[in-house]
């Protein structure tokens, strides 16, 4: 590979980086820009668009290295450093964390192509949909500080959050694909800052909205064609301008678990672009929406 050295898989599944003094840098794997009709009624990219950003960025590097693979998405983790707004272009570097012949560990960031500030950074988990990787050639591992992980309730939230059903045009190997999980998570936050009084009205009047910061996604179970599914949501925390929230999405036949989705943003003031404090109400109501810890 042109972008640095690589080496069979199961030689760096045991470590071994021969012939590298130090890691090497991310490669860009995505340039491109925010279309208006990707933004939220926040006026920021949707959650589900820059998932679907990393998703590209994720198998454009992983095609250098293990061609004619198909791949999904086990668990991707998000820090949203600045907001991206409609005209903006983006650029998106990405390099190997970490890997087994399961799975590997990519890092991303996005950056503004205009003043090169980064916005955005990754972790994104990925698993081929057959086989394993005993064969891949694979580029060394860059040098990546883990995000540290949260710690969240074991609990169920009690806000209904979504009903529907998997539709075939949201579809990947026969069963739901990444963003049309994403999509009913993003959906879902609406409902959470709706039951803790954040209502369309009180957004209009005191021109507040929602910008989130983090989150954390784990696809457990696939979803097929046709299947139903729920969610049901939770407050974890609530600070001073701050609301984390979980949402688990279920199938409705049987009860399992089919994914979950961490995420935490901030009550957000619409003129000046940054978050404000939470109305004493709002706070109130939020923390009786907390998820058992038991």
């Amino acid at each position: 590979m042109a972008d640095g050295p690589a080496i069979l898989f199961r030689r760096f599944a045991r470590g071994i980086v021969a012939g590298m003094d130090e890691a090497p840098a991310l490669v860009e794997t995505y340039r491109g820009g925010v279309a208006a009709w990707e933004c939220d009624a926040f006026g920021h990219l949707n959650i589900a668009f820059y998932v679907e950003r990393f998703a590209d960025a994720a198998l454009d590097f992983l095609e250098r290295g293990a061609p004619g693979r198909r791949w999904r998405t086990l668990a991707l983790d998000t820090f949203y450093d600045r907001e991206l707004r409609a005209g903006e272009g983006l650029a998106i570097r990405s390099g190997l964390v970490s890997a087994d012949e399961n799975s590997v560990l990519l890092a991303h960031e996005a950056s503004a192509t205009a003043s090169g500030e980064r916005m955005t950074r990754v972790e994104h988990v990925l698993a081929p949909v057959a086989g394993d990787l005993s064969r891949a050639l694979l580029p060394a591992p860059v040098a990546w500080e883990r995000f540290p992980a949260p710690s969240l309730p074991a609990g169920e939230g009690r806000i209904p959050a979504g009903r529907n059903r998997v539709k075939p045009w949201e579809a990947a190997e026969g069963s739901l694909a990444l963003l049309g999980f994403v999509h009913r998570f993003s959906d879902a936050c609406l409902h959470v800052i709706e039951a803790i009084g954040m209502t369309d009205s009180y957004r209009r009047s005191a021109n507040r909205g929602f910008a989130t910061f983090e989150t954390r996604l784990r696809m457990i179970e696939r979803a097929a064609v046709g299947e139903g599914v729920v969610i049901t949501s939770g407050v974890v925390a609530v600070g001073t301008s701050s609301l984390r929230m979980l949402h688990r999405l279920r199938a409705t036949g049987d009860n399992r678990l089919l994914a979950q989705f961490y995420q935490a943003g901030v009550h957000f003031d619409l003129a000046s672009r940054r978050s404000a404090p939470w109305p004493q109400s709002l706070r109130d109501e939020a923390r009786s929406l907390a998820i058992a810890t038991d």
